[in-house]
C-alpha cells in the first residue's frame, strides 16, 4: 500500500473522507500534544481503498500549548465520542484507531455506551510513565509546562508537529482518567488489536501487560519492530495501514491469534 507522507498546507487540520459511501468507517485519534498529522498519511491510504475515514483535531491541539492548557480529558473524550456518533449514524461498522493518548480514548470509547465495533491501538497509554506522575495533582499548581513528549520517531524525515512544551494541568486530567480507564477495561467487549513498537521512549511495557491481563478477551498483538512511539509516521506505518484496511474490509469479530510479528 502506497503512503504519501507529504505534509499538507495545514498538517494539523482535521481530515475527513471526501465520501466513499462505504458501509465501514475508521475514526483515527491522535496523541497528546499531537495533531491529525500523525494519522493523515495512513488515513489517506485507507480512504484510497474505498473506506470512509475521519481524523478529528482534538480540543486544544494543533495550535499552541497555551490553548491546550485550558482543556483536558473530558473535552478530548467528548470530541471523540461526538465524532464516533456521527460516523455510526452513517455507517454499519465503525473502527476506532488511536495512537498513544488516542489509543487511551479508543479504549475508553470501547468501555462506554455506543461503543465502536472494533478497536486498534498503537502504543496506547494506560499510565503516565514518569516518576513525577503521582505529583501531578500538586505539580499543576506550581509548574505550568514540562518538556515536550512528542517526536519519538526513528525515521529521520518525519515530523509529528507536536507542541514544544506539554502543559501540566491537562496532563494531570489524563493521569486521573487513566486510573478510571484501567478499572473499566473489563467493559471493553469488542475486538482489540494492540500494535506495539520495539522501542518506545514515551509509554512503558506495563501498559501491554495490563491489556493482556484485564481485557475480557486477549488483544491481538502486532509487533512494530522498526518503530518508536509515533509508529504511524515511522518505518512500520505500512503495517499499521494494512492492519486497519484488513479490519475495515473483513471485520474482526472472529477469533484471531494472540500475537503476530508481521
Amino acid at each position: 500500500m502506497e503512503i504519501d507522507f507529504t505534509l499538507r498546507a495545514d498538517p494539523t487540520a482535521a481530515y475527513r473522507s471526501r465520501g466513499n459511501g462505504s458501509s465501514t468507517a475508521v475514526l483515527f485519534l491522535h496523541g497528546l500534544t499531537g495533531s491529525p498529522v500523525s494519522w493523515v498519511p495512513i488515513a489517506r491510504a485507507v480512504e484510497g481503498r474505498g473506506i470512509d475515514v475521519s481524523v478529528p483535531l482534538l480540543p486544544g491541539h494543533g495550535t499552541s500549548w497555551q490553548d491546550m492548557d485550558a482543556t483536558g480529558w473530558s473535552g478530548w473524550f467528548g470530541a471523540a465520542r461526538t465524532e464516533l456518533g456521527r460516523l455510526q449514524a452513517d455507517h454499519d461498522r465503525v473502527i476506532v484507531a488511536g495512537l498513544s493518548m488516542g489509543g487511551s480514548l479508543a479504549l475508553a470509547l470501547g468501555a462506554a455506551e455506543g461503543r465502536p465495533d472494533e478497536i486498534i491501538v498503537v502504543n496506547p497509554a494506560l499510565f503516565v510513565d514518569s516518576p513525577f506522575a503521582p505529583l501531578l495533582p500538586v505539580l499543576r499548581h506550581v509548574v505550568r509546562t514540562i518538556p515536550s513528549i512528542g517526536g519519538d520517531i526513528a525515521h529521520p524525515d518525519r515530523d509529528e508537529c507536536a507542541y514544544e512544551r506539554t502543559p501540566v494541568a491537562p496532563l494531570a486530567t489524563f493521569h486521573r482518567a487513566l486510573k478510571t480507564l484501567r478499572d473499566d477495561l473489563w467493559k471493553v467487549d469488542r475486538p482489540v488489536t494492540a500494535m506495539i513498537s520495539g522501542e518506545d521512549n514515551v509509554v512503558g511495557p506495563r501498559t501491554l501487560r495490563v491489556l493482556r491481563s484485564d481485557l475480557p478477551q486477549p488483544p491481538r498483538i502486532v509487533a512494530l519492530r522498526r518503530s518508536r512511539h509515533v509508529a504511524t509516521l515511522d518505518f512500520d506505518a505500512h503495517t499499521i495501514a494494512e492492519t486497519v484496511l484488513e479490519s475495515a474490509r473483513t471485520g474482526a469479530a472472529v477469533p484471531f491469534p494472540s500475537e503476530t510479528g508481521e
